[in-house]
C-alpha cells in the first residue's frame, strides 16, 4: 500500500505531504523532494509540455525517473484540487491497482499535491518507444515487422481486456499512451498517462465499446480489417465480455464514428485559437491572420512540420506582407487574373523554409460584396489545409494566412504554404512509367507496373477519403495533384490548390461522380495510363474493408459517359477562346 511520509526536516517542508509507493521509493526520493518540486535544467530534461502538464526526465541516485508536473489553471482543476482531489494521486492509485491485477504500467514512486505544486514521479520504462512510433517503424521492416505487429496485437488486446475486466476505463486510450520495450524480441508493453482513468464496479458493454473506439480511431489508417478483428477476438477472451464478434464490431464502429467527429470538431476549433500549435496575430496596417507554431502531422516529406516557430519571429517576418512577393530571390510561378504565386525561401527566426506565397485577385466585381460576408480565400485555405492534415490527407503545410480589411471590405490577403518537393501527377507518370524507361534510376517493367498500380490506387483512395470526410473539390485536375515518392518507398498523393475545396454536410452521388470524372479526364491526358489503369483508380475508390467482390461495371459505364461529355465541353470551350483571340479588335 502507498505510504504517507511527513516531509519534516527536508527541502520540501512547506509542500505538505508526500505519498510514497513503497519503502524503496522512499529511500530513493526522500532527500530529493525539493529537487522534484522545483525541477531545473541541470538535473532534468523536458520531454513534453502543454497547458496542463510538463513531463521531465532525469536520474536520481542512478535510477531513471520520469517526473510529471500538473499545472492546469482551468476552473475545474482548481476546484477539484481545492476539495482534496489530485490528478497525480489518482494516477498513482490507478498504477498500483492495475499492477496488482496483472496490467503492466510504469512503476510509480511518489506523488505530492498542495496548493502550488502537484507532481508524480515514476520509474522510466527504458529502453522503450511509444506504440504509435513503434508501429510505423515495424511497417517499414516488411515481413519481420508484420510478424512483430501480430504479436503486439495479441498482447495489447489481452492487456486492455484485463484492464476492463477489473473495471478501469482509460479515457485517453491511444497508442501514444502505450509504451513498448525495445530491448527484447518479445512484446512487452506498459500503459501510461492514467490521470484520466476511471474505475467502475461493473463496466457495461457500451462503456467498453466506447473506450475501444478511441483505439480503433487511432489505428484505423494503419491496420487492416483482419488485424482489428484479431485484436477484438483476443480482447473478448481476456475481458470475459458477452456478445458476438460481429455485434461488438458494429458497436465499436458506431462509437468510433462519434468519437471521430468529436475529435475533428475540437481540432478544427484549435486552428483559429491561441495554443501550442497555432496563434492569431495582428500586424500594422490592419493585417490580421493566423500562423503555425508547430505541427502534429508529418506528411509528404514535409520539413516544416518538424520545426517549431515563434510568434514574435512571425511578426518580424510578416511586418510588411506585400514586400514578401518581391525581392531578388522571389520566383514568379504564376501571374494571372486569379492571383499571383511566388516561390522563395523564408527565414522565420532560426528556421529557413522554402515556401509558396499566394496573393489572390478578384475576377468579378460582385465578389466585393460576397467577401464582406465571408473570410478571405487564404484564411479559408489555411483552415481547410489543416483540416485535411488532421484527417491524414496529404497537402502542403499552410504556415500563415493574412487578410486586410477596411471595415467589412476586403482589401488584400496572402497565404503562405510550404513548398512540397514532389512531382506533378502527369509528369511523374510520363517519366517513371514511360517506355523505354526514363528517370534518374530507370525502373524495370515489373517495377514500373507495380509503381503505376500503387499511384493509381492511391488516387482512388485519396478521393474516397475526401468524400468520406465530406469534402468536395471542384478543380480536381492533374495540375493540382503531386506525387511524393523516392525509390524503395510508397508513393503519396499530395493535394494542392484548396480554393476549389468545400466542406459539405452531405456528399451526394453527383458530387462523387464529378470527382471521379475529373480524375478520369486528367488520367486521359497521360499516354502511359491505359484503360486498366483508369479502372484501377475507380476500384481504389470503390474498395472498402470487407466489401467483397465489387460490381464496378455500372459505375464504369456512367463514368465513361460523364468523362466523354466533359471532354466535349473542354474542346468547345477552347475553340471559343481561340476564336476570341483571332477575332480582330
Amino acid at each position: 500500500m502507498p505510504r504517507t511520509i511527513e516531509t519534516d526536516n527536508s527541502p520540501a517542508d512547506s509542500l505538505g505531504k508526500v505519498i510514497f509507493a513503497d519503502d524503496g521509493a522512499r529511500v530513493i526520493l526522500a532527500k530529493r523532494l525539493g529537487l522534484l518540486s522545483r525541477p531545473d535544467k541541470d538535473h532534468w530534461r523536458q520531454v513534453k509540455h502543454n497547458a496542463s502538464r510538463t513531463v521531465y526526465r532525469g536520474v536520481v541516485d542512478g535510477a531513471k525517473i520520469f517526473l510529471k508536473h500538473f499545472h492546469s489553471r482551468s476552473l475545474l482543476h482548481r476546484l477539484t484540487r481545492a476539495v482534496g482531489l489530485s490528478d497525480a494521486r489518482s494516477e498513482m492509485r490507478f498504477m498500483l491497482y492495475l499492477r496488482s491485477h496483472g496490467v503492466p504500467t510504469a512503476q510509480p514512486l511518489a506523488t505530492m499535491c498542495d496548493k502550488s505544486v502537484e507532481w508524480l514521479a515514476t520509474r522510466a520504462v527504458t529502453p522503450s518507444e511509444q506504440a504509435d512510433q513503434w508501429h510505423i517503424r515495424q511497417l517499414s521492416r516488411g515481413r519481420a515487422g508484420r510478424q512483430a505487429i501480430q504479436q503486439a496485437i495479441v498482447v495489447l488486446a489481452k492487456t486492455i481486456g484485463r484492464m476492463h475486466a477489473v473495471g478501469v476505463i482509460h479515457q485517453d486510450l491511444h497508442c501514444g499512451n502505450i509504451l513498448i520495450r525495445t530491448d527484447s524480441d518479445a512484446v512487452d508493453l506498459a500503459v501510461s498517462d492514467l490521470h484520466r482513468a476511471r474505475r467502475r464496479r461493473r463496466l457495461s458493454r457500451r462503456a467498453m465499446a466506447a473506450n475501444l473506439a478511441q483505439l480503433y480511431y487511432d489505428r484505423f489508417q494503419f491496420t487492416t480489417r483482419s488485424e482489428r478483428l484479431r485484436f477484438l477476438k483476443h480482447y473478448l477472451r481476456a475481458s470475459g465480455a458477452a456478445g458476438t464478434l460481429r455485434g461488438w464490431q458494429f458497436m465499436i464502429e458506431h462509437f468510433a464514428h462519434l468519437h471521430k467527429h468529436r475529435q475533428y470538431a475540437q481540432r478544427n476549433r484549435r486552428v483559429t485559437g491561441n495554443n501550442q500549435y497555432f496563434h492569431s496575430i495582428k500586424l500594422p496596417g490592419g493585417w490580421r491572420g493566423h500562423v503555425v507554431l508547430a505541427s502534429k502531422r508529418w506528411m509528404a516529406g514535409s520539413l516544416a512540420a518538424k520545426l517549431v516557430f515563434d510568434t514574435e519571429a512571425w511578426r518580424s517576418v510578416l511586418a510588411k506582407p506585400a514586400a514578401l512577393l518581391q525581392g531578388g530571390d522571389a520566383e514568379i510561378i504564376k501571374d494571372s487574373g486569379s492571383g499571383l504565386i511566388v516561390r522563395r525561401r523564408l527565414t522565420v527566426g532560426r528556421n529557413e523554409v522554402e515556401v509558396f506565397i499566394k496573393r489572390p485577385r478578384r475576377k468579378h466585381l460582385w465578389k466585393v460584396l460576397v467577401d464582406c460576408l465571408r473570410p478571405a480565400r487564404p484564411i479559408r485555405a489555411f483552415k481547410l489545409g489543416h483540416m485535411l492534415l488532421t484527417r491524414r490527407i496529404a497537402t502542403s503545410l499552410p504556415l500563415a494566412s493574412l487578410e486586410r480589411r477596411c471595415g467589412p471590405f476586403l482589401l488584400d490577403s496572402i497565404l503562405i504554404t510550404e513548398a512540397v518537393h514532389a512531382t506533378p501527377l502527369n509528369k511523374f507518370l510520363n517519366t517513371w512509367l514511360a517506355r523505354p524507361p526514363r528517370g534518374d534510376t530507370p525502373l524495370t517493367v515489373p517495377q514500373q507496373r507495380r509503381l503505376g498500380q500503387q499511384v493509381l490506387w492511391q488516387l482512388g483512395k485519396l478521393l474516397q477519403r475526401l468524400h468520406d470526410n465530406h469534402f468536395a473539390h471542384r478543380d480536381l485536375k492533374a495540375a493540382n495533384l503531386l506525387i511524393s515518392w523516392s525509390p524503395g518507398a510508397s508513393p503519396e498523393v499530395v493535394l494542392l490548390d484548396l480554393d476549389g475545396l468545400r466542406c459539405k454536410r452531405r456528399i451526394t452521388m453527383r458530387n462523387r461522380f464529378q470527382g471521379l470524372m475529373r480524375l478520369n479526364v486528367s488520367l486521359l491526358e497521360s499516354n502511359v495510363v491505359n484503360h486498366a489503369g483508369r479502372l484501377r483508380m475507380l476500384l481504389g475508390y470503390l474498395r472498402r474493408p470487407g466489401s467483397g467482390r465489387i460490381h464496378f461495371k455500372p459505375y464504369w459505364r456512367l463514368l465513361e459517359r460523364w468523362s466523354a461529355r466533359k471532354l466535349r465541353d473542354q474542346i468547345r470551350s477552347r475553340r471559343r477562346r481561340q476564336k476570341a483571340v483571332r477575332r480582330p479588335g
